[in-house]
């Protein structure tokens, strides 16, 4: 407890827990609101299926049995306190059922799909923090050589390049022409893991490709500032074995590492739900584009929900963990 009190204030404990709140009473509201700012109407949406039920329906009657069967005849007031009252107030939350799938509900929708997205950004982010660590390193030793001239424009060049084009192409290349991974491999929960993996794999790949550059300019800027402290000179001074102390510079570097892929999360998210949409995975991206598409309302809902705590724990967590995993940072 002692070194907990060294590296944090309670002021600036309970300043940054009412601040998380606050972002998510306002991800609650925005969630809300995005639904029904939509072109068009989820009641018209409805009304041909159930005249399909029952043709001697007239349009008029069905559109008033759709509106009233999902709230939809609410002052949109009222539907906000219904919404607020069955999310904020209750748990787990309550979105309702599935708009396009009448017996499920919209959490169970969204929270069977979570478990691909993060299986994708985990693997995915170790795989390049285990490449980058050593490249970035490896980089700043050698920086200004004809190596480290050429590695750092290519990298912001990779940087640069859009996910989703990145994917055409590597889907166009290593699936289309060589054949070497399947364009689309369809699988769901409670697949068997080698599906799962197999159809994971050029996704994986894709997200390595497209955070490698981040992680390595990061790392390499990192070691740079700190090959510069009078610490690396009194540990040249010691006569350090060359693999003992380019161990020290990963142990340094992948502090700022870290931090950053807990910052960039959302950015991180926002590139793999692309992915997910391409490769058909059944993952939040495919949830949330899938459920916008077909204005099921409940399920757009539950899943910008899921992903906006995601997104905000994250943050909360890069904020809260940086002074444990360097001493030399405190919020005093």
């Amino acid at each position: 407890m002692a070194g907990l009190k060294d590296r944090y204030s309670a002021r600036y404990i309970v300043k940054r827990l009412i601040g998380t709140v606050l972002v998510y009473f306002a991800a609650v509201v925005l969630i809300f609101i995005i639904p029904h700012l939509m072109p068009g109407n989820i009641a018209y949406e409805f009304v041909s299926r159930l005249i399909a039920e029952n043709p001697r329906i007239s349009y008029q009657k069905a559109l008033a049995e759709v509106e009233r069967e999902y709230g939809l005849n609410l002052p949109l007031w009222d539907q906000f306190l219904i919404y607020f009252k069955n999310v904020v107030l209750t748990f787990p939350p309550n979105f309702g059922y599935s708009f396009e799938y009448l017996n499920d509900s919209a959490i169970n929708i969204v929270l069977r799909a979570l478990p691909f997205t993060l299986f994708l950004i985990f693997s995915s982010q170790l795989i390049a923090w285990g490449i980058s660590i050593f490249l970035g390193v490896d980089l700043a030793i050698r920086k200004n050589t004809r190596t480290d001239r050429v590695s750092v424009p290519l990298l912001y060049f990779l940087y640069s390049i859009p996910i989703f084009w990145l994917a055409l192409i590597m889907i166009l290349v290593f699936a289309l022409d060589l054949h070497i991974f399947p364009a689309i491999v369809p699988f769901s929960y409670g697949s068997p893991l080698g599906t799962i993996l197999l159809g994971m794999a050029l996704p994986i790949l894709i997200v390595v490709i497209s955070t490698i550059p981040n992680h390595t300019l990061i790392i390499r800027s990192a070691t740079i500032d700190f090959l510069k402290s009078d610490f690396v000179s009194a540990l040249k001074a010691e006569g350090l074995k060359e693999s003992t102390f380019r161990m020290k510079l990963i142990r340094n570097a992948l502090l700022p590492s870290i931090t950053q892929f807990f910052m960039q999360f959302g950015y991180l998210i926002g590139g793999i739900f692309i992915i997910e949409s391409l490769f058909s995975l059944p993952g939040m991206g495919t949830v949330i584009i899938t459920a916008a598409l077909e204005y099921d309302y409940p399920v757009l809902e539950a899943g910008l929900f899921v992903t906006s705590l995601v997104m905000i724990f994250s943050n909360l967590a890069a904020d809260l963990l940086y002074p444990l995993l360097d001493p030399r940072v405190s919020y005093l």
